[in-house]
Parts: structure tokens; C-alpha cells; sequence
């Protein structure tokens, strides 16, 4: 309460011209408040909607393409060990002389020696999708342009 009456003290002893000067500035100084705290984080937020919207668009887009993905590899029967195994070994044979195999159980190992990354892909993929196996160990090197080394797979344990 004390500085309220100095304030109004120091004021009342300014010309009217100072004092509307004052009240401009102190007019300023709440709007710019106002601005800063209030209407700025909003005008950015509305600044940039359109951008994060098209964004989460476009990973729905990419979530339900996943989804779809994911009910079609659970629809899929489950693949026998031995099917499994015979289906890896003729993708693997389609790789190429440099790629050996090797299965003890339920795992597959595969080594590879320059096999293209596209190639390493695709086998990936097809060892996924078509033999239903699991990627559990991968140890490979870079050599050029080509990959070299052996991964692992677990395969499926259905019906025999």
C-alpha cells in the first residue's frame, strides 16, 4: 500500500504531458505483456499447425500401413521348422556360391561373402515375410560397395 501512494505521489507531480506519457507507457508495457504471455505462444502454435498436421498425417498414414502389415503376417498360417528351413536354404541359394549355410535346431546361420545391400535386403525381407524366421544375430562388414559376414536366424517352431 506504501508504494502504491509514492507511485502516485511521483506521478502527481508530473506535468499532464508527462503524465499521459506515462500512461502510454505503462499502456505499452501491459500489452506487450499480454503479447509475450499470452497471444504469441498461440500465434505460434496456429503458425505451425499445418506443418505438424500434415506430419501426423502422414505417420497415420505410415502406422496404419504397418497395421495392415502386421494382421497380414498374423493371418499367415504357421510355417513348420523344416519349411522354413528349405525355404531359407533356396533363398539362400539364390544369392549367389559365396553364401554358405549352416542349421543346428531351430537356428540358421548364414554366411555371405560381397553381397550387394539391395540383395542383403531383399533376402532380409523375404527371410521375414516367406519363412516366417527371426533375425537374432548379425555380424557384417562393409567391403566396397558389398556387405560380407553371417547373421542368424531362429526359425519358427510350428508342425514339423
Amino acid at each position: 500500500m506504501k508504494l502504491l501512494g509514492v507511485w502516485q505521489a511521483f506521478v502527481s507531480q508530473r506535468s499532464p504531458r508527462e503524465q499521459q506519457g506515462i500512461t502510454a507507457a505503462l499502456w505499452l508495457l501491459g500489452l506487450l505483456v499480454v503479447w509475450q504471455f499470452s497471444v504469441a505462444p498461440a500465434w505460434q502454435v496456429w503458425r505451425h499447425s499445418s506443418t505438424q498436421l500434415a506430419q501426423l498425417a502422414q505417420q497415420h498414414t505410415e502406422m496404419l500401413a504397418l497395421q495392415q502389415q502386421a494382421l497380414q503376417l498374423q493371418s499367415q498360417p504357421r510355417m513348420g521348422t523344416e519349411q522354413s528351413a528349405q525355404i531359407l536354404v533356396t533363398l539362400c541359394a539364390s544369392l549367389g556360391e559365396t553364401t554358405k549355410t549352416n542349421r543346428q535346431g531351430n537356428r540358421f546361420t548364414v554366411t555371405v561373402k560381397g553381397i550387394p545391400p539391395q540383395a542383403l535386403a531383399q533376402a532380409w525381407e523375404q527371410a521375414r515375410s516367406q519363412a516366417q524366421a527371426v533375425l537374432l544375430e548379425s555380424h557384417l562388414q562393409r567391403q566396397g560397395e558389398a556387405w560380407d559376414g553371417q547373421w542368424v536366424w531362429s526359425l519358427p517352431e510350428g508342425k514339423p
